[in-house]
């Protein structure tokens, strides 16, 4: 019977990672496509598009928008096993209701793509600023979700690692500003999903750092930690959305964020050096 349970919290467990490392993807083709055009290759006749039967891409800009298609395809099919999973053998609450509320946003996800996807035809202010950042506000909030779930799944590791974690995300927020200041790639949709990759890899990095905080910081310190490793978390989303110059705002904005970011994170280096605690490995997650 130990062994059948071991055995179910591994798959559990891969499980959880495949369907946040896809999102992860997903995101990012979403990105680029919508960099190229490619979602608006289907115009009035979304969801469907504008080859063969409305059913296979016309151009290799849809092919983008139909290969994006297909992987939200495969994550929506394995979100669903995973709810279906934490409900059923699940005991923690927390990661039961994190991934409920994924698929709860979903919809609002989808909907709010195709609107962004028909700009011009059926809804002629789908590329509005508004729409645009609601569409990116739900893709992140879906992601953040999953990272929670997992990382509480996986369970708080060694102090040495979350040491080790957030000089991870030291270093990309080092790489996040170089694609912020300088176009490293002559073609422009590359450097956007290389900075939108480091960004929300980023973004991981700080929900982790939130879940496995409760378990890996001095108790006495654990506010100022939460509240140091939130505050990168605000910088970072409104970094990210600023750089999508969706709504006509100077550059300056935005590079003013991305360097209040870099302090913060040398900030919570800072701070974790001196609160983060012994936890004992991976396993050591309080369930409710």
């Amino acid at each position: 019977m130990a062994d059948e349970t071991a055995r179910m919290t591994r798959r559990f467990r891969t499980l959880a990672g495949v369907t946040t490392a896809l999102t992860f993807v997903l995101i990012l083709l979403g990105l680029h496509t919508g960099s190229t055009g490619g979602g608006l290759s289907c115009g009035t006749r979304w969801p469907l598009c504008n080859g063969w039967m409305g059913l296979f891409p016309a151009n290799w800009a849809s092919f983008f928008e139909w290969f994006h298609r297909f992987v939200a395809m495969i994550v929506g099919f394995l979100l669903l096993g995973w709810l279906y999973g934490v409900w059923r053998w699940q005991d923690d609450r927390r990661v039961r209701y994190a991934v409920t509320a994924a698929i709860a946003i979903l919809p609002v996800q989808i909907v709010l793509g195709g609107v962004t996807t028909t700009a011009g035809g059926m809804f002629p202010r789908g590329f509005n600023p508004a729409i645009m950042t609601a569409h990116f506000t739900t893709a992140t909030l879906i992601f953040a979700l999953l990272v929670y779930a997992t990382a509480r799944m996986v369970g708080a590791p060694g102090s040495q690692v979350v040491r080790s974690v957030v000089g991870l995300g030291g270093g990309l927020v080092a790489l996040l500003a170089v694609f912020e200041f300088v176009a490293v790639f002559d073609h422009p949709p590359t450097n956007l999903v290389a900075y939108y990759a480091a960004s929300f890899a980023l973004l991981a990095v700080f929900v982790a750092l939130l879940t496995w905080s409760e378990a890996a910081v001095d108790p006495a310190n654990l506010l100022r930690f939460r509240a140091v490793t939130a505050l990168a978390t605000a910088l970072l989303y409104v970094a990210m959305v600023l750089s999508r110059r969706k709504w006509g705002l100077p550059d300056t904005y935005g590079d003013a964020t991305t360097l209040l970011l870099a302090a913060t994170v040398a900030a919570l280096g800072f701070v974790a050096n001196r609160v983060v605690v012994d936890t004992g490995g991976f396993g050591a997650r309080r369930a409710d």
